[in-house]
Order: structure tokens, then sequence, then C-alpha cells
């Protein structure tokens, strides 16, 4: 149990020391690529254990890791990539997607995090709507790519699969170029990142990340993580996700090791990563940690564990999985909440001693201003349901704007507080508790899922006159999407269509998305405008 109390360290926080200990200094500009991998190349510290498919691994110490990402800036350079020039990353886990991301923060350019389970239309339009220079991909996952995609693409090849002339072979490129290079200094109010929303009610919106996202994410890295530099860190997430994003490069800001691996975990993968790699602290989602209690007590307490830290974020957290943890290791999960526009304000702390509520999303990370407000603004007091809301602060800075949507960026602001439509209370003891979503989010697996997208690829389907999406609660995966489906006159719901279906969403969009269940209906509920009411979708 840690000495410090909530309270304690609160008490004791301090700004000036997070920047402080990244190396920046007040007014002046910063390197991230000094702060994230460069202070520690002379460390001789491991920075990464790579996993693949195949079970292969690659070892980078932090030397590795800033040469290599050196060598990316460069090449980018070369490609005429300038401060504030876009370039996509659409890439599976591995050792390649973090250079890249750390190159191009070392060129000073955005980096747009593009997650590899979306389909040819989803990356399209993030590529098409920031206006991406580059697109580093890799040769398995490069029929995701448009076929008339205009960036640039970089690409790590494969032998077995080809891919146009015109594309990039960083294998031959990288080692063309110099290990040094001179990483452009940057305002902490700049862009580093656009990070894009799912699309609740509409297209989806690139939220624009400030380089000082770092600094803003240092209470959650050592907090809420209680990640130490003699860590071994599994973050489980895709760093084309912004957890995924968040929880790489804050460890290796700290010097930690961190484990990649590249398959998604079963149960089995996961207690032997935890046993082979002799993990210390776990960033999860609560999917992983529902599909490992399949297993009896007596199976994992069994299975060798040098955990001191559980982490779990992407959607509410069940009393179940905290107690059954507790049971069997000792350990308890920690649910956190986080997005886009807030970073990880929220948590309950692995570094501090405090009393778990199972099912809370717990107490406002030290430096954080949380609150539940109206739809004005106003604080609520305690126990009414209302928004949840961070208080602007440039201090903990982490979300600029959405990119080009002004009008957005003007309505997410409410008597200067960030206010983003998840609904929440505030317990008499200051714990919080999510109440769900103002929009029709869904949230399954972890992923955070918006039905537009859904929904524009249903209506591709000659069949499909009207569709809804909504997310139905699952036990295992949170939710999962469930369709409502209006035919056009002359066809008739079945099984095969519903294939169809399922593989129009799957090939357009992203497998992760796909409803698995869906049910024709002859309308959907609508107001007197014609907007679709999927609350009413959700009470049947």
């Amino acid at each position: 149990m840690p000495a410090e109390t909530y309270a304690e360290a609160v008490a004791k926080f301090d700004w000036a020391k997070v920047r402080k200990a990244l190396g920046w200094k007040d007014g002046e500009k910063v390197s991230l690529g000094n702060s994230i991998v460069d202070r520690h190349a002379d460390s001789g510290r491991l920075a990464l254990i790579a996993v693949d498919l195949a079970g292969n691994e690659r070892r980078l110490t932090y030397k590795d890791l800033s040469e290599a990402s050196n060598r990316f800036a460069n090449l980018l350079r070369s490609l005429d990539i300038s401060p504030g020039d876009r370039v996509a990353g659409l890439m599976p886990r591995g050792p390649e997607v973090l250079i890249a991301i750390i190159g191009a923060l070392k060129v000073g350019a955005v980096y747009v995090p593009v997650f590899t389970g979306f389909g040819p239309d989803a990356v399209k339009f993030r590529l098409d709507h920031c206006g991406a220079s580059v697109l580093v991909t890799h040769a398995a996952v490069s029929h995701q790519v448009p076929a008339d995609v205009t960036a640039q693409v970089i690409c790590v090849m494969q032998p077995d699969k080809t891919v146009p002339e015109s594309w990039i072979d960083l294998a031959q490129e990288l080692p063309k170029q110099s290990a040094r290079f001179d990483c452009v200094l940057r305002d902490r109010d700049d862009a580093a990142a656009l990070i894009y929303t799912s699309g609740s009610t509409g297209q989806p919106k690139g939220g624009t990340i400030a380089v000082n996202f770092l600094a803003a994410i240092a209470p959650y890295i050592s907090t809420g993580l209680d990640l130490r530099p003699d860590d071994v860190l599994w973050p489980t997430g895709d760093p084309g996700w912004g957890y995924g994003f968040v929880c790489y490069l804050g460890a290796f800001a700290t010097g930690a090791t961190v484990i990649c691996v590249e398959q998604n975990p079963t149960a089995e993968i996961f207690l032997s990563v935890l046993e082979r790699y002799g993990v210390t602290n776990l960033a999860t989602t609560p999917t992983l940690l529902r599909s490992v209690l399949v297993l009896d007590d007596a199976q994992l307490k069994a299975r060798r564990t040098k955990l001191h830290a559980i982490s779990s974020c992407g959607e509410p957290l069940n009393s179940k999985v905290v107690e059954s943890f507790q049971r069997v290791w000792s350990l308890t999960p920690m649910d956190h909440f986080g997005a886009t526009e807030y970073a990880l304000p929220i948590g309950n702390h692995n570094a501090v001693a405090m009393a778990v509520k199972p099912g809370s999303m717990g107490l406002p990370a030290p430096g954080f201003r949380m609150a539940i407000v109206d739809e004005h603004g106003n604080e609520c007091p305690a126990g009414e349901v209302g928004f949840i809301a961070k208080r602007s602060d440039p201090d903990c800075r982490y979300w600029l704007n959405y990119w080009n949507d002004p009008a957005a960026t003007r309505e997410l602001v409410r008597n200067g507080w960030i206010v983003t439509g998840d609904l929440g209370r505030r317990d008499e003891d200051g714990y919080f508790w999510f109440e769900g979503r103002a929009d029709d989010m869904i949230k399954s697996a972890g992923y955070r899922i918006g039905p537009f997208e859904v929904e524009s690829a249903l209506l591709k389907h000659p069949a499909v006159a009207e569709a809804a999406v909504i997310g139905k609660p699952d036990e295992m995966r949170g939710q999962v999407v469930k369709a409502f489906v209006v035919l056009r006159p002359g066809f008739t719901g079945s099984d095969a269509l519903s294939d169809e279906l399922v593989h129009a969403v799957k090939s357009t969009v992203g497998k992760h998305q796909y409803p698995r269940l869906i049910e024709y209906v002859d309308a959907l509920p609508k107001t007197e405008t014609g907007k679709i009411q999927r609350f009413a979708l959700r009470q049947r």
C-alpha cells in the first residue's frame, strides 16, 4: 500500500516540477524528441521489447530508439516535411510505428495516428481531412490504404506483398539517413498530434493535441499508473488510439522498458507475456481483464506475476473484475477516465493510498480541476447528474482545438470548462461516477465507436434504405454494435443479407466496428425534424 495519501499528493503537486523533470524551461521552446527518448540515450537502458505475430523479438535500447528516430526525422526532412506538416501512421504495433511517431515529433510535424482496424473509406477521410503529406504504413495493412492516396507513402515492406512502385521502402531508405538530428524546438501550444474522435454525431473530428501533452499526461504516468524508471510496462492498447499513444510516449519519457506485442492478446497470451517478460506494470482495457476471468481462481493463482500495478481505461470497470483480481492476485485494477479533449484527468490512482469504490471513475489527477457542470457551465451539487468538465488551464493543456472546425471548438467550452458530452455525477466524497454519453458513442472492448461511420457503410448497400446504430450492453465487451435496418422495397431480411452487411462494414470502415446484431424494422423513431432518436432504440 502506498504511503502517500491522495490529499498529500494533491497538496504537494507542482506543474513547475513536471516541466523541470522534462528538461523544459518556462518561456522557452521545448524538444519533445529529447524529452521522450534522447535524454535517456546514454543510460544503457532497454527501451523496447517488440514481439511480432510469429513470436520473434526485437530489443531496442534508448540509444537504438534515439538513433532510429533521428534517421526517420532525416528521411522526413528529405521529403520536405516542415514543422506543422501532417504525418499519418497506419501501422500495426511494433518498433516502426514508435520510430515514426518520435521521428515525426523530432522534425516538428503533427503526427496523425490511424487505427489499423479502419477500412479504406475511414482511412481516406482522415488523410484528406488533415491534409497528410506523408503516410507511414506496413505491407500487412496496405490493402487498407485508399487507392487514390495523395500523400507520399513510406512502407514497411514484406516479401509476399506487392505495393505500388512509388512507395518508399523504409528498410532500404532508413540506413541511408544520418543517425544525428537536431530536434526542432516547438512552443508548448504548438500542435503535436491529431487524434480523431469517433464521430458519434457526424464525421469524426480531429482533436489537435498540444506539444504540452507530455507535461499534461505526467500526473497520469506517475500517479495514475505509478510508473517507475525500473518498471517493465505493457500497454496492451494500440498507438493508433489515444490511450496507447499516451502510454507509450509517457513511458519512454520516464525511462522505463516497454513491451509491445503485435498480436491481440487472448487470456493465455496475456498470462504468458506477463510471465516471460516479467511485466511489472500493466495498462490495458476492461475487455482483456474480463477475458482472463474465464480461467478459474486456481489457474490464475498458479501463474507467476511481478505486477505491482494494473490500470484500465476505455470504458467503466465493473466491480466483478476488481474483486476477482483482488482475490486471486491481491491487486486492485485501477479504473481511469480519459478523452481526446481531456487527457486522463480522473482515476483510481496506483501511486497513492486511496479507497477504491468499485464502479467509480475515481478522483481528479493531481494538477487537474474537474467538476460536474450543467449545460451553462455552472457547477452542480453533489449527487446531481451533469456534464463531466475539465477546467481550461494552460499548465495541463492537452487539447487545442478541433482541426479546421472553429464552430465545434467554440461549442466545447462552457464558462471556462471543457465539456465533451460525457455525463456523470460526483458523490459527497468527491468521487466521480460515469452515467453515460449525452451523444450516442458506443464503447466496445475499449474502442470508441461512433454510429455515423457504421451507418454510412450500411447505407452503401443497395438493400438498405435507412440504418441506425446503437450500443447494446454485453457482459464481455461492455457494449456491442447493434444495427436497426430499414430495407428498400423488394428486399427481405435474412441471415445471408446480414452477412453481406457485416462484410460491407468490415471492408470499408473497420473490423472492430461491424454490427454483431442486426434487426430489420419497418421504420426508425425520429424527431419532427427527421433526426433519428437512438435513445428510443436503446430503450427498445
